[in-house]
């Protein structure tokens, strides 16, 4: 299926609307330890893209980044289960995995003046009254190991809140960077 074509002064149909299937619903900037991002979940969409570029701490030392879910403030039950697969230049490869934690590893980064990290992810049900996982990709620098580290990610929550938002969250250490949330037509 072609996607619809726009032009400055069209007019759209409806039919050239439905046809679109990714929302842009949120642009943030992240500019310290724990940033919240709020009210992007809704009943309007089933399924999201998480897109976080330029992801930075203040420090030159590895640090991890996890994530929370959120309604008027983070869930820090420990009902949240994560898991990466990840693969160094140099060949060594390896995975972790956690359950019973209060929030989900997404990737530990170091400070690199030649780009931030980047992370992909989509969230599946966050606003439903049930579970809530995500899938995603990572690539960022790690100075522990001097190299730059690719990871698959997923994990969730297991519990039946109707989440409206998400917390990008620091080790100790400011972030930066600039978090997407796109909704799926369903």
């Amino acid at each position: 299926m072609p996607f619809p074509s726009f032009s400055s002064g069209d007019v759209l149909n409806a039919s050239d609307m439905n046809a679109v299937g990714l929302w842009k619903i949120a642009e943030v900037s992240l500019t310290s330890v724990t940033n919240n991002i709020s009210n992007v979940f809704s009943s309007t969409y089933d399924n999201y893209r998480i897109i976080i570029s330029g992801l930075q701490n203040a420090s030159a030392t590895s640090r991890i980044v996890v994530l929370r879910f959120r309604t008027s403030s983070d869930d820090t039950s420990a009902n949240y289960i994560s898991a990466e697969a990840y693969q160094y230049p140099t060949n060594l490869s390896g995975s972790t995995a956690s359950a019973g934690r209060t929030s989900s590893q997404l990737v530990v980064i170091s400070n690199w003046s030649s780009g931030g990290a980047g992370i992909i992810f989509d969230v599946f049900n966050p606003n439903k009254a049930t579970g809530t996982g995500f899938v995603g990709q990572a690539f960022n620098f790690q100075s522990d190991v001097a190299t730059w580290v690719s990871r698959q990610i997923a994990g969730g929550i297991n519990v039946s809140t109707q989440f409206t938002g998400f917390s990008i969250i620091g080790t100790t250490d400011n972030l930066t960077g600039t978090v997407r949330v796109y909704g799926y037509r369903d």
